[in-house]
């Protein structure tokens, strides 16, 4: 079952945080928005001099870009322990 919830702002302490703060394991994954998810790779780009691999992953948990276009822009969509 997934859910979507409403951050702020989309950024690698947010993500962080948000994983922290709400206990995301690892194996469950966080689908962005387009628009959010290019902004969160352009920030990890920015804080290192390397590129980010792909798939995206913080503290485990995977994060990858809505295909299906139904994730609102500032919210992810959670999804536990599903494959993609």
């Amino acid at each position: 079952m997934s859910q979507f919830t409403f951050i702020q702002k989309i950024n690698v302490a947010s993500i962080r945080d948000y994983i922290i703060t709400h206990r995301i394991d690892q194996g469950d994954t966080l689908v962005l928005n387009p628009q959010d998810f290019e902004h969160l790779f352009h920030d990890i780009k920015a804080s290192s001099d390397e590129i980010p691999d792909i798939p995206l992953k913080l503290l485990g948990v995977l994060i990858t870009q809505d295909s299906t276009d139904t994730v609102p822009i500032g919210k992810v969509q959670i999804v536990k322990n599903e494959k993609f």
